[in-house]
C-alpha cells in the first residue's frame, strides 16, 4: 500500500498547481510523454495497477498498457488513478468512462463559472417507473440474472427532453443546449430504463461540453456514446406458431418510401433525422428497408466528401491525438454548420493546420446537415 501511495505521489507531481488556476487539461499528453521522469513514474504506477485484483476492474488486470492510459488521463484530470480505473468499461474493444466520472471532470475543470442547471420538459410521467423485469437464463459459466427494461411504447418518448445551461468563465450569459430523449440512440446502461431523466441529463452535459469546451473531454467517451455490438447471441428465429399468431407488419405508403429514399440520398445526418421523426408505426413499416437505406446514406456522404488523391505522395498520417480530435469534430459536424464553425474557431492555429486536409470534408458534412434541416 505504501508503494502505491509513493508512486501515486510521484506521478501526480506533473500537475501540481492550485485548484481552479487553470483547467484540468492544462497538463497535455504530449508534455507527459516527453518528460522522461514523468513517463517512468507513470509506467511504474501502471505496472503496480496491472497487478491489482480488487482495486482495478477485470479488463485492466495484467494490462499495463491500458493502465498507463488510465494513469495519464487521471493525472490530466488531477484524480486518483485507481478511482478513475474503477469507473471504466470496455465497450466493443474501446475503453469508455462512466458518465458520472465524466460529469465530475466537467464540473471540476475550471472552465465554467457556475454549476449546470437542468430543466426537464414534457410528460415524463408517461415513462417514469414503467419497467418490466426480464430474466436471462444461465448459460455456460454465467448464472441466471434479472434486469429491468422499458415497458412503454416508443411514441411515449415524444416531446420528452432536458435543457441544460451553464456559464463559461469570462462570460455573463449562460450557454444553453437542449436534448430530446429520442436523440439518445445508444443506451448501454440499464439506468436508461430505471432513471431516464438522470441519464439524459448526463448525456446533455457531455454534448454541451463537446460543443462549448471540447478540450475538457477530448477523446473521452462513455459507454452510452459507444455503439455496443456483438452482444450475446441467441436464437430469435420465430416458431411456426409465433409466425402464425404475429400481426402483419403495416405496409409503407409509396410517399413514405420516397421520402425515406430522398433523405438517404442526402447523407447519414439527413436520414437519421428522418428516421427519428418518422414515429414508431412508420419505422415499423420501413424496417425491412432500413439497413439498405443506411448503407445508401453512408455512400452518399462518402461520394460527396471524398477528395482527389494528392499528386505527390500520400498525406502524412494523423497522430493518435489528432485522430481523437478528428473523431470529435466528425461528431460536431453531424450537429450542423453553426456548431461546427464555432467549435472549429476554438481550436489553436497549430491544431487547425494539422487538420487542414480533413477540414473540407468536415465542413461539407456540416453543410449537408444544415441543408437537410
Amino acid at each position: 500500500m505504501n508503494a502505491v501511495t509513493q508512486e501515486s505521489r510521484t506521478a501526480m507531481q506533473a500537475t501540481q498547481y492550485e485548484q481552479g488556476d487553470m483547467p484540468v487539461v492544462a497538463t497535455s499528453s504530449a508534455s507527459l510523454i516527453l518528460d522522461s521522469a514523468s513517463m517512468d513514474s507513470m509506467m511504474r504506477l501502471a505496472d503496480i495497477m496491472a497487478k491489482g485484483r480488487a482495486t482495478v476492474p477485470e479488463h485492466l488486470r495484467g494490462n499495463a498498457a491500458d493502465c498507463a492510459a488510465v494513469v495519464m488521463q487521471a493525472i490530466q484530470w488531477r484524480m486518483n488513478p485507481f478511482a478513475v480505473a474503477q469507473k471504466t468499461h470496455l465497450v466493443n474493444g474501446t475503453l469508455g468512462y462512466e458518465a458520472q466520472l465524466v460529469n465530475a471532470v466537467i464540473q471540476s475543470s475550471g472552465v465554467t463559472l457556475d454549476r449546470f442547471n437542468y430543466e426537464w420538459y414534457g410528460p415524463w410521467e408517461k415513462i417514469i417507473g414503467k419497467t418490466k423485469v426480464i430474466t436471462m437464463p444461465a448459460k455456460g459459466d454465467k448464472k441466471e440474472y434479472q434486469f429491468r427494461v422499458p415497458d412503454y411504447g416508443m411514441q411515449d418518448e415524444d416531446g420528452l427532453g432536458v435543457r441544460v445551461s451553464c456559464t463559461l468563465k469570462g462570460e455573463t450569459e449562460p450557454r444553453v443546449l437542449e436534448l430530446l430523449l429520442v436523440q439518445a440512440s445508444v443506451r448501454n446502461s440499464p439506468l436508461w430504463a430505471t432513471d431516464p431523466k438522470q441519464q439524459l441529463a448526463y448525456l446533455a452535459v457531455k454534448r454541451w461540453t463537446r460543443l462549448y469546451a471540447p478540450d475538457v473531454i477530448l477523446g473521452v467517451y462513455t459507454p452510452d456514446e459507444l455503439e455496443e455490438v456483438n452482444r450475446e447471441m441467441r436464437d430469435i428465429t420465430p416458431t411456426g406458431e409465433q409466425v402464425a399468431s404475429a400481426p402483419a407488419a403495416p405496409e409503407a405508403s409509396p410517399g413514405l418510401i420516397q421520402e425515406a429514399k430522398a433523405a438517404a440520398a442526402r447523407g447519414v445526418a439527413a436520414y437519421q433525422e428522418f428516421w427519428s421523426k418518422a414515429g414508431a408505426p412508420n419505422r415499423k413499416a420501413l424496417a425491412a428497408y432500413h439497413d439498405g437505406w443506411k448503407a445508401d446514406a453512408t455512400a452518399a456522404d462518402r461520394a460527396r466528401t471524398v477528395d482527389a488523391e494528392p499528386a505527390a505522395g500520400a498525406a502524412k498520417p494523423l497522430s493518435e491525438h489528432m485522430q481523437a480530435i478528428l473523431a470529435d469534430f466528425s461528431a460536431l459536424a453531424d450537429e450542423g454548420l453553426d456548431i461546427f464553425n464555432e467549435s472549429w474557431g476554438r481550436l489553436s492555429p497549430a491544431t487547425q493546420d494539422g487538420l487542414a486536409a480533413e477540414y473540407p470534408k468536415l465542413k461539407a458534412r456540416a453543410e449537408a446537415v444544415k441543408a437537410a434541416q
